[in-house]
């Protein structure tokens, strides 16, 4: 059997052959000496790769679509965020401390993003060099999905191999080599989109290293590149290409997979499979920046990133949607009150009505239930952080970011061990890991319902805020 890191060399050579055969599941895998064309082979094309770039990057394209399409619902399955309550998505994933590299639900999200690594370091070596026609701009979209790919591998999981068959490089190691990706990338680029894609990502990058100077410096840089609106999103073809997201929690047939009920007002972030999925926004910027004063003991800080984070939500578009789904099990009455959790008063607007003709309104890129005078009551350092992380939780609901900002970390899967004789069995990376904050079973996402009022088990956010110095990259006293 083919391993993972095989796999990735021979989609990478197919994908230059022809960008529309290119497979999207690691079962779906092509062999490179069957081709389309009898006048192209692997040989040739390595021979004389002129004109490949153009091939190269819509095939990076499509693959950085199609590994933000699973990534989006791991991270948030694996999360407070999501019950999955009856889908066949995998339902170890409600229970943390249960996932292995057998759970395949994720497995995907895990091989996506090692076969987009390998596909950009294919065309570095063995395309860029030897294609005339090569624009700089090109070049720098390929380094720059490059280090995207190692930006979702670091932060999901501990170790992994980024080289076929090689040995396991930690997390901290494959984020720096993405940062010196997205730097190549920034010197390469003409176009100021481009630029400041790759400063928002290495400022997220920087934040994820604890790196709070450079995370600062680079936040502020892509918001003057960018400014409030910026939003780099990947993008789904009904026709061609089906987000994961989308295809379980909305076009499901008999997948029962909802939000918690604090989130309800969220969901679906994605009615159509033609909806774009956010991946760098200005709004990140300005929740690291209020990071960056909190760790710095700048409350005043803090709360103007903060207030700025909500404004620029509050100022996306939004549209609306005929949801049929008449929430079995969940609360579905905007005259609900949820609290997020039992000492908490109740709170009104987070249910939306849902069934028959029922229309709600959708929050495609960013949504939140904060308000800037709420930030303004805020006191302690306690109070901050836990109204920062509902900010993150909100701001990135179905953006596969709330497992990283509760620190469990997903086990490279069982592909990957079996098939590489750098990776043993319980050697690190091999492993899930979940901090001892978390609480026990599938607790996370409970909540029980007495008349017209939703009582969460947990507040999250409360945990998180209780342990700050280990959730929190800059370790937040």
């Amino acid at each position: 059997m083919r391993t993972t890191m095989t796999l990735t060399r021979t989609i990478a050579v197919r994908t230059l052959f022809s960008v529309l055969v290119l497979s999207l599941a690691a079962c779906d895998l092509v062999d490179p000496s069957k081709v389309d064309n009898p006048s192209i082979t692997a040989d040739n094309l390595l021979e004389n790769p002129v004109g490949g770039t153009t091939s190269l990057v819509t095939g990076m394209r499509r693959y950085f679509s199609n590994t933000i399409g699973i990534s989006s619902l791991i991270g948030d399955m694996v999360s407070d965020n999501l019950d999955n309550r009856t889908s066949f998505y995998d339902n170890t994933l409600s229970y943390p401390r249960t996932i292995t590299g057998n759970s395949f639900t994720y497995n995907a999200m895990y091989e996506n993003a090692l076969q987009l690594n390998a596909l950009a370091d294919f065309g570095i070596s063995s395309i860029l060099p030897g294609d005339i026609f090569a624009t700089n701009d090109q070049k720098a979209e390929v380094y720059f999905y490059k280090g995207m790919a190692l930006l979702i591998l670091g932060e999901g999981f501990t170790n992994f191999p980024i080289a076929e068959k090689g040995p396991a490089v930690t997390a901290q190691r494959a984020l720096q080599i993405a940062n010196d990706q997205f730097q190549t990338a920034f010197n390469l680029t003409t176009q100021s989109a481009m630029k400041a894609n790759c400063r928002m990502a290495r400022a997220r990058t920087f934040r994820m290293l604890g790196d709070k100077v450079n995370a600062a410096a680079e936040a502020n840089a892509a918001l003057a590149l960018g400014g409030t609106s910026y939003l780099f999103a990947a993008q789904f073809d009904p026709a061609q290409l089906t987000s994961t997201t989308y295809a379980a929690i909305v076009g499901r047939s008999t997948n029962d997979i909802q939000p918690l009920p604090r989130l309800d007002f969220l969901d679906p972030k994605y009615p159509t499979n033609g909806t774009q999925v956010p991946v760098l926004k200005s709004e990140e910027a300005y929740l690291i920046l209020a990071e960056v004063a909190l760790a710095n003991g700048d409350l005043a800080g803090a709360k103007l990133n903060m207030k700025s984070a909500i404004t620029t939500a509050r100022s996306r578009p939004t549209t609306t949607y005929n949801d049929k789904d008449t929430r079995p099990g969940h609360p579905n009455d905007p005259t609900f009150l949820v609290k997020s959790d039992a000492n908490e008063p109740a709170i009104a607007g987070l249910i939306q009505k849902r069934g028959g003709a029922s229309i709600v309104t959708v929050y495609s890129t960013s949504g939140t239930s904060v308000t800037t005078a709420m930030v303004d009551t805020l006191s302690s350092v306690y109070s901050h952080f836990r109204t920062l992380y509902l900010l993150r939780q909100e701001i990135f609901f179905l953006e596969g970011r709330r497992m990283i900002d509760l620190g469990i970390r997903l086990p490279v899967s069982q592909r990957q061990i079996d098939g590489n004789p750098n990776i043993t069995p319980g050697s690190p990376g091999t492993t899930v890991v979940v901090p001892d904050y978390i609480p026990a079973s599938d607790e996370m996402r409970r909540f029980t319902t007495a008349g017209s009022t939703v009582t969460i088990l947990w507040d999250m956010n409360k945990v998180l805020a209780a342990n700050r110095s280990r959730v929190s990259p800059f370790s937040i006293q």
